[in-house]
């Protein structure tokens, strides 16, 4: 099957004519590109790719995971690296880099959107119905990286033309006012899409009805957010797939759970940075003895996102979605390597192959007992698997080849369950819930059946904890739930002590105020 990947191989052809901005003020193509880009079929879809190209930049990206993942209930900060954004303390401010990385990077994407909106207005040789189709997923798109930007940062500067000329007098736009805009885009790509696309891994009708349902949550219309679910659910389009373990199998990317996912390449020369996931949340396993970098270990880590204690302790016995979550048992797989080791009391010879034993010790460092269960500290934690990647070809690699899922069936019945709890149905939360719940259980058990009575935000977003932890959801799914602060201030002790009301949003990127001549405002707190 024919991907998005092919165009957005031939996208990444073009770089050295096309210019693709990070800043309010860079314009996302020169004046001399467009006419080459919008010459032809091929060139529109090339054109058409590079406002997809964004969105590697902030799926399976360290500085987007560490904005929707760090500071949570259910990730901490590991060994290494960004502390501020978990710790909220003064170092995340209007110049921390990974901050003013993502806003430009969405801004790219508005940018990249914007301007292939422009110039396709011109182009007389496409069928209308496709060229629609064109629109359509480039105003989906832009809708995508406002999401970002108004959760992120709330009132932000909104541009809905392309950049063609250098624009300081940037002011900033009420949020509310960007979700209506939002709401009309992310509708048209509902109306002009099919269920099913060109290619895999474009936008479709699934993917815009979910977008939409956001959209909607947002603007309080939680009637509608459950028609536009409905909608997906009773389609016929998507299906759950039999294990949760079955949805994260490398060799299973491209299947029916999956509403839309970010498509990255197996050829390193078209494939950009890659997906990254796999670095972030694998400890150094490494520096004990016995083990070095094996990519079906977790491979390179770069320690950025441990579990709380919170999260480990969230899953029930028989619930299947802990073991394919969580790596907690590593391999000694150093060559030949074999010693002699305490546990618990009795003197143990292992060697390469055998679970490693680790010392489990107490706040202060005292070794309490053994376990072939790793502990979950700063220099040594438990891993994620969601995000492994085997194809590398060396486990020092940082580019993965995983696509990135961004919407699946499994989150439109979370979603469901929300919005009818909203509207005062709990019945029909629970039922929603408990399809979820059914799937997770492992064979020929059940997890608790959740009923009406149990049903609140806090069941709902420990449900979505279970199922999607680790997508790059959290931090905006407790902001808008508005529940960010109690229950990282409940589960988060690194976070804890520090974080407050003006948290909510992010700092304005210092580069952005001082380059402002239209009087943009920081948010408050910064």
């Amino acid at each position: 099957m024919k991907t998005i990947k092919y165009y957005i191989k031939g996208m990444l052809l073009l770089l050295v004519m096309v210019n693709i901005g990070c800043s309010l003020d860079e314009n996302p193509y020169t004046t001399t590109t467009a006419p080459i880009l919008f010459a032809n079929e091929d060139g529109v879809k090339q054109a058409l790719a590079g406002a997809y190209s964004p969105l590697r930049l902030i799926y399976g990206r360290q500085s987007s995971l560490l904005l929707t993942t760090s500071g949570t209930d259910i990730f901490q900060h590991g060994n290494d690296g960004d502390w501020e954004l978990d710790q909220y303390d003064n170092d995340l401010n209007p110049a921390q880099g990974r901050v003013d990385r993502v806003w430009g990077e969405l801004y790219q994407g508005v940018s990249a959107s914007n301007s292939f909106l422009e110039n396709i207005e011109g182009v007389t040789f496409l069928d209308e119905e496709l060229k629609t189709t064109y629109i359509a997923e480039a105003r989906f798109l832009r809708s995508h990286f406002y999401y970002w930007l108004t959760m992120q940062w709330g009132d932000v500067v909104f541009m809905d033309n392309a950049a063609n000329e250098v624009n300081t007098n940037t002011t900033r736009t009420a949020k509310e006012t960007i979700w209506q805009s939002m709401l009309e885009d992310t509708q048209f790509a509902v109306d002009n899409l099919d269920w099913e696309a060109e290619e895999f891994g474009r936008i479709t009708k699934g993917a815009a009805l979910q977008q939409l349902a956001f959209v909607q949550m947002l603007l309080g219309d939680y009637s509608g957010a459950k028609a536009s679910l409905d909608a997906i659910i009773n389609s016929g389009t998507y299906e759950l797939e039999p294990t949760f373990a079955d949805v994260f199998d490398y060799d299973n990317q491209i299947n029916n759970e999956v509403i839309f996912s970010v498509q990255y390449t197996n050829d390193d020369v078209y494939n950009g940075g890659g997906n990254r996931g796999h670095l972030f949340f694998t400890p150094n396993y490494a520096a004990f003895n016995g083990l070095e970098r094996e990519a079906s270990q977790g491979g390179r880590p770069y320690t950025r996102f441990r579990p709380t204690e919170f999260f480990r302790n969230l899953f029930e016995t028989n619930d299947t979605r802990f073991d394919a979550t969580f790596r907690r048992v590593w391999y000694y797989n150093v060559d030949n390597y074999s010693a002699t080791v305490n546990y618990n009391g009795n003197n143990v010879a292992v060697q390469e192959g055998d679970s490693v034993i680790w010392d489990i010790q107490d706040v202060n460092g005292n070794v309490l007992y053994q376990s072939k269960i790793a502990p979950n500290r700063d220099d040594m934690h438990w891993g994620m698997k969601k995000h492994d990647d085997y194809t590398r070809s060396s486990a020092n690699d940082k580019n993965g080849f995983r696509d990135f899922f961004v919407y699946r069936l499994a989150e439109t019945y979370l979603l469901k369950a929300e919005v009818a709890f909203y509207l005062g149905n709990q019945t029909e939360a629970a039922e929603a819930l408990n399809v979820i719940r059914n799937r997770a259980a492992a064979s020929g058990t059940s997890l608790t059946n959740i009923t009406a009575s149990d049903v609140t935000i806090d069941l709902i977003l420990d449900e979505r904890a279970r199922e999607l932890g680790g997508e790059e959801r959290r931090w905006m799914d407790l902001k808008r739930t508005g529940k960010l602060l109690e229950r990282v201030q409940a589960h988060n002790p690194n976070a804890a002590p520090n974080i407050k009301e003006f948290h909510l949003y992010r700092p304005i990127p210092q580069a952005e105020i001082d380059a402002s001549t239209g009087g943009m405002q920081q948010n408050p707190g910064y």
